[in-house]
């Protein structure tokens, strides 16, 4: 009975899937913005990035501002991957649950399908910011383009997870985007690169992706060697170049990827059982 139930659940996983990359298919407009958003984003590295910022003493604090630009970048894309994909279809995930359908067969496939499309667009990001930045090559636990490429891609997922919360959470996507807005100014102002996160803060800091993504990516170049011999005070802790550093920030963005999938569909469940009740 177990099994049957578990491939029932998989089968849906799969019809699901399937039509969510025919509706990514048939809206050109979606389909675009998918398509566009990581090369636009490597123009603007070209635009604002200096090749040489991390091994040139002539730049000044380049190397941690470009780190910072890629991932606020990362995560932006993921929120607005992410924030229509629930409350747009709303009532026909609940008119197939009435039926039967798993809703968290519903909340998977949307997770599973902006995953493989911000596996592209984490490879396009990453192509386009190590050829044109020329980031150090240390190896720490992978090589260095490689642990970038898993940075950004787990970057990507954490915050199109919160996107999926998001989206689960409110009705429709006018409300969506308010809400995302917030989301998106919290990952400047909570990063702890623009501004100084202390006391209270700090706890809100554990949840912004850019946070961890900004220390993987930290420990990955080493920016603490280049912040250090600047004088400028801005070497920290969090960006250590350290494997366990850098696991511990891949291992918060995943944690924070699968809190927000499980409440974004826990949180569909109690919208749903209202709704019978």
């Amino acid at each position: 009975m177990q099994g049957m139930k578990l491939g029932k659940f998989f089968r849906q996983l799969g019809v699901l899937l399937a039509r969510n990359f025919r509706l990514i298919w048939n809206q050109k407009l979606i389909l675009g913005s998918l398509i566009l958003q990581a090369p636009l984003m490597v123009v603007v590295i070209a635009l604002v990035g200096e090749p040489d910022c991390f091994t040139s003493n002539l730049i000044n604090i380049g190397s941690r501002t470009i780190l910072f630009v890629v991932c606020a970048m990362a995560a932006f894309m993921g929120l607005l991957n992410s924030y229509r994909e629930i409350c747009r279809e709303r009532e026909i995930i609940f008119r197939e649950a009435s039926v039967g359908v798993s809703l968290l067969a519903a909340v998977l496939s949307k997770a599973l399908t902006l995953f493989l499309v911000e596996l592209v667009q984490a490879a396009i990001l990453t192509a386009g910011f190590v050829t044109l930045i020329h980031i150090p090559q240390n190896h720490l636990l992978l090589p260095t383009n490689l642990e970038v490429f898993l940075t950004l891609l787990l970057l990507l997922t954490a915050s199109s997870a919160m996107g999926l919360l998001v989206s689960a959470a409110l009705k429709n996507s006018e409300a969506a985007i308010l809400l995302i807005l917030v989301l998106m100014i919290g990952q400047v102002v909570f990063s702890g690169v623009m501004f100084p996160v202390s006391g209270a803060l700090t706890g809100v800091s554990y949840l912004i992706v850019c946070r961890w993504g900004m220390a993987a990516l930290g420990a990955s170049t080493d920016i603490n060697s280049r912040l250090a011999w600047l004088n400028a005070g801005l070497d920290d802790p969090m960006y250590d170049a350290t494997v366990p550093n850098l696991v511990h920030s891949w291992q918060m963005l995943g944690l924070i990827t699968v809190v927000c999938v499980a409440a974004a569909w826990l949180v569909l469940r109690l919208g749903f059982d209202r709704r019978r009740g």
